[in-house]
């Protein structure tokens, strides 16, 4: 329930304090006032969007505060816990706009997106202006309606259930369908992959071991080469060793005649030795195994094989690799495309009877309801100045659709003899705000939003009507709070609330003022609405009051 909103900056309204209190309240003033200003900055708290325009010429900012009891509010206290806003009973929103149109929203004091503060809106307040009342217009509010009346959430629940899983089965059908036609068209293309690539044989870090191969060939080759020609040196009759020894035996007869050459002698004798030892190990020494020609020129045309592949498909080994178990896959997929076709087919048959037995629970449940509920709503219209009205809630049938089997429109005849027209086109807008009034009374109970919002839903009309009118909102406050913005005395009078908007001009500045009117002020009001300022005029206001106290 909205207890109170304050109002600073706000376009005409410089600063205003406003009360609410329980039931029906009627806001009334002269054309202009301001009545509408209020409803605007009602609808900034639940989360319109703000634009530069609505802060008042010289303030920097406009500042829009409301609070409401929400005891008895389960859903806007689970949102708050959602949020992460600590909540108790009371729950203020204050809405601020910059000069620039910016501005932020704050729900008991935490800052919150302007989203979430619609959706926490939506389960405050509900509005019924011409917007709202066109909407009758649109044919999809019909059947939520009558849903709504006939209690179906948890059938349609389980509905949509099966509907989101049908659809799934038959998005995997087309998605089968679309593969099969894909890999079909380019199975030769496949099978050529496949088998060239499979035919190679590849494994992984076989390249980088046959290049280690022919390097490692390479290198041995050079080896025997070098080999062959130092044990040429060494081995052979008069080689190196054989020198060396003759070199060795000529300077020890040379020391023998001539001492002074003992020392070259021994010299040499220390060098010769270990030499000697040298050479011999050098003549020992093979060149390690090899590769034979024709392995290289296989290893060759391997690698080669591979990297043509590599070039040919872009990609490395792991890739070329993957790429075959891919295609393996793919052209397995193709014979088996058509038995996974069969399963999802008999999957979607079975989604699909469980859609149509719930659709038919639902087709039995709102013809049903659709009953009481032209009963109802007939029953209301005739009391608010359409006597002869017939009401009627069209049901065919149609193909499965998100909510059942269902077509379903409201139609009115407003007058006898005319036929059930669609509210669509065949309406005028008096007549649709009132069939927007009676369907809101007859749902009043099972309406779980606590305050309903009317903008004069009696724009063009008077005399008993505005009675009947004014019968029906008193009686919705029993069960919400409702606020109305009201021309009409007959509506004003069974109020058991009364807000006045006024204006005034000071200083070449226009300022709205809302009242909150007591039993007094109540009677001048009503007689400005009345037209008179006669005694009889203020007795007849007077009596309006006391007759509908």
């Amino acid at each position: 329930m909205l207890k109170q909103l304050s109002i600073n900056g706000f376009t005409l309204i410089a600063q205003a304090e406003v009360p609410f209190h329980k039931g029906f309240t009627a806001i009334t003033g002269e054309t202009g006032a301001g009545k509408s200003v209020l409803l605007k900055a009602l609808r900034m708290v639940c989360g319109d969007k703000a634009q530069a325009n609505m802060v008042r010429t010289g303030e920097q900012k406009a500042v829009i505060e409301g609070s409401f009891d929400i005891q008895y509010e389960p859903r806007v206290k689970q949102m708050l816990e959602q949020l992460e806003i600590d909540s108790d009973d009371e729950l203020i929103i204050r809405r601020e706009i910059l000069e620039n149109g910016k501005g932020r929203a704050r729900v008991n004091g935490a800052v919150v997106s302007l989203s979430d503060l619609q959706k926490l809106g939506e389960e405050l307040i509900q509005m019924h202006g011409q917007s709202e009342q066109l909407l009758l217009r649109d044919i999809r509010t019909h059947t939520q309606m009558l849903d709504d009346y006939a209690s179906n959430s948890e059938l349609l629940a389980e509905y949509a259930k099966h509907w989101a899983a049908w659809n799934a089965t038959l998005a995997k059908i087309e998605e089968t369908e679309n593969r099969a036609k894909d890999l079909a068209a380019q199975k030769d293309f496949l099978k050529f992959q496949f088998e060239e690539l499979s035919k190679a044989n590849l494994k992984d870090g076989e390249e980088e071991e046959l290049e280690d191969k022919v390097s490692a060939a390479s290198k041995g080759e050079a080896e025997r080469h070098y080999l062959d020609e130092i044990q040429g040196m060494l081995g052979t009759e008069n080689g190196l060793l054989d020198q060396v020894r003759i070199l060795q035996a000529k300077l020890r007869g040379l020391a023998a005649k001539l001492p002074r050459y003992e020392q070259e002698s021994n010299a040499l004798a220390e060098v010769a030795d270990p030499f000697e030892s040298i050479c011999k190990d050098l003549m020992r020494l093979a060149p390690a195994k090899s590769l034979s020609a024709a392995e290289i020129d296989r290893a060759n045309s391997r690698i080669a094989q591979i990297q043509k592949l590599k070039r040919k498909y872009r990609t490395d080994v792991a890739g070329l690799m993957a790429l075959v178990e891919q295609r393996r896959a793919e052209l397995e997929s193709l014979e088996n495309l058509d038995a996974d076709l069969e399963e999802l087919e008999r999957e979607a048959a079975k989604n699909k009877a469980e859609l149509e037995r719930i659709a038919a629970d639902l087709t039995q449940k709102r013809k049903t309801a659709a009953q009481n509920f032209d009963n109802a709503v007939q029953k209301i219209l005739h009391s608010l100045g359409m006597p002869k009205a017939t009401f009627k809630t069209s049901i065919e049938k149609q193909a499965l659709s998100q909510n059942g089997a269902d077509r379903i429109e409201f139609l009115l005849a407003p007058n006898p003899g005319e036929g059930e027209k669609s509210l669509q086109k065949a309406v005028s807008g008096g007549e649709l705000s009132r069939v927007l009034l009676a369907i809101k009374s007859v749902m009043a109970e099972l309406d779980k939003v606590s305050l309903l919002i009317f903008d004069e839903v009696d724009s063009g009309i008077s005399g008993e009507v505005g009675n009947s009118i004014g019968e029906a909102l008193k009686n919705l406050g029993k069960h919400h709070q409702v606020l109305t913005i009201t021309h009409l005395h007959q509506v004003a009078s069974r109020a058991q609330n009364q807000l006045a908007v006024s204006k005034k001009e000071l200083d070449g500045r226009t300022f709205t003022s809302i009242k909150d009117l007591g039993y007094d002020e109540r009677i001048n009001e009503l007689v400005r609405m009345l037209g008179g300022e006669s005694e009889t005029v203020r007795e007849h206001a007077k009596q309006l009051l006391e007759n509908n106290k």
